[in-house]
């Protein structure tokens, strides 16, 4: 369980073949420099990214860096939503390092107890 309480949920739900998802993980690198704890959270077709060899539109090497970055020293929390990666056919994968699958209602409880939601 995830205490989101006064922390900035980044919620990923874009393509990975567009610019949103990677947008969000970017945010989500750029919030805690300003001191706000963020939980970055993926959904839909974001969910994707919490699969080790996720290679959103060719930039793979460059995201996977990212989101590495994210969970190093645990700073970041990454959930994805269960439900997301089995409609992907992604529900017996593994994740990466860092990511946690969660049921919809614990991702919409993060939401609620979070200081706010951005919804990319």
């Amino acid at each position: 369980m995830i205490d989101s309480t006064g922390a900035v949920v980044v919620l990923a739900r874009g393509s990975l073949a567009g610019d949103t998802a990677h947008l969000a993980v970017r945010v989500a690198l750029a919030l805690p420099l300003g001191g706000s704890r963020v939980v970055l959270a993926l959904v839909d077709a974001a969910a994707a990214l919490a699969l080790p060899e996720a290679d959103p539109g060719g930039r793979g090497s460059q995201l996977a860096r990212e989101l590495e970055s994210l969970t190093e020293d645990e700073e970041v929390p990454i959930l994805v939503e269960r439900d997301s990666l089995v409609r992907l056919g992604f529900g017996d994968r593994g994740l990466r390092r860092g990511a946690v699958a969660v049921d919809g209602e614990e991702l919409r409880r993060v939401c609620l107890m979070a200081r706010s939601c951005l919804v990319l």
